[in-house]
């Protein structure tokens, strides 16, 4: 077994010190990310209410009828997970549940497993 000097141990008031250092990055932090999320939601309102970016979010059949694809593909497609968190919104309702999908994110998520033609004129592969 290791024996150590006094000195080489962390005195009760290092410890304590360095508990509330830890706290205090702890709390910091925190506040950190709860002014993140709001900013977040902050900068998601504030492009929606852009008039530059009308219809950003879409409702499944409008979705579908871009991609050319039914309703329920689209739906199926998000619950298998194609679609990322900043693709979809979910918005509840009292116990009914809306998705709506985000035009530009939203096609490049499909656009990475299918082949979109757009406007009969070209075929895009992915967005880059």
């Amino acid at each position: 077994m290791n024996t150590f000097s006094r000195e080489e141990l962390a005195s009760k008031k290092d410890v304590k010190e360095l508990r509330e250092t830890v706290q205090e990055l702890i709390q910091s932090f925190s506040f950190t990310r709860e002014t993140v999320d709001q900013l977040r939601m902050d900068f998601d309102l504030a492009r929606e209410g852009n008039p530059f970016n009308v219809n950003v979010w879409l409702k499944p059949s409008e979705l579908a009828v871009i991609l050319k694809v039914s309703n329920s593909t689209v739906t199926k497609w998000r619950n298998e997970g194609l679609f990322k968190k900043t693709s979809v919104k979910e918005v509840v309702r009292g116990k009914r549940t809306d998705f709506y999908y985000h035009r530009i994110n939203a096609v490049k998520d499909v656009s990475k497993i299918k082949p979109i033609q757009i406007s009969n004129k070209k075929i895009i592969n992915s967005f880059s």
